[in-house]
């Protein structure tokens, strides 16, 4: 992954995990008393609009980030890398599918179901990307791949 990648994917998971933590701590901890019973926090349309806007960069990272970095390493016969980032790969579908069934679901039960799985699967993946980048890598076997031959040829 370039340096942009990794950086974009940084932001954008920063950007919509902590909207979305925000938020769903507003919504459902952060009602106040109001004139005539309980009401939602002021701040609680604002965070729910900027996960909403900010969401689609991190979906579109992701993708990036599978192409450029889940399936070389699949592809490669390293599926089982670091279990952080094999749980990061099997959430992300749940958690983005979950994400856009809130948005368009009309039947309350189907939305609370999706509200619920949208919500778990998004602290799972919050977790397991905090544990993946903190986590070092595992240390290639070198006795199954032969090292890259450097070149001292700059062309």
């Amino acid at each position: 992954m370039t340096l942009l990648e990794r950086w974009s994917l940084h932001v954008a998971s920063l950007l919509v995990g902590l909207t979305g933590l925000l938020y769903g701590w507003l919504r459902y901890f952060g009602q106040r008393a109001g004139e005539f019973g309980l009401e939602p926090h002021p701040l609680q349309a604002l965070l729910q609009h900027l996960h909403v806007l900010t969401a689609p960069v991190l979906v579109f990272t992701l993708g990036l980030v599978v192409k450029v970095h889940v399936l070389p390493l699949w592809r490669r016969g390293r599926a089982s890398g670091r279990p952080s980032g094999v749980v990061l790969a099997l959430i992300m579908g749940p958690m983005v599918m979950a994400g856009y069934l809130v948005q368009v679901a009309t039947d309350p039960t189907w939305r609370g179901a999706c509200a619920w799985v949208h919500g778990l699967a998004s602290l799972l993946f919050l977790l397991g990307y905090a544990v993946h980048l903190f986590m070092p890598a595992r240390a290639e076997s070198t006795a199954t791949e032969a090292p890259e031959p450097v070149s001292l040829n700059p062309s």
